[in-house]
C-alpha cells in the first residue's frame, strides 16, 4: 500500500493525489491506513513538487497534527 501511495505523491497529477489521499486519510479500513511515517513522506513529497501540491502538503499536516498522539 504504502509504494502506491508514495509513487502517487510523486508521480501523479494533482487531482488524483486529492482523491488519493482523501480515500487514505479519511475512508479506509485501518489495516490499509498509512503509517504516520508514510503521511509524513507524502507531506514532504507533496511539498517539494509546490504550486497545487501544496494544499494537499497541507491536508497531511493537518491529518498528522489531529491523528498523532500526543
Amino acid at each position: 500500500m504504502s509504494d502506491v501511495l508514495i509513487q502517487a505523491c510523486q508521480e501523479e497529477a494533482a487531482g488524483s493525489v486529492a482523491e488519493i489521499l482523501q480515500f487514505f486519510l479519511e475512508e479506509c479500513e485501518i489495516d490499509q491506513a498509512p503509517s504516520y511515517a508514510e503521511i509524513e513522506q507524502c507531506r514532504d513529497i507533496l511539498k517539494q513538487r509546490g504550486g497545487k501540491f501544496e494544499r494537499l502538503s497541507h491536508m497531511c499536516q493537518q491529518w498528522l497534527d489531529e491523528e498523532t498522539p500526543a
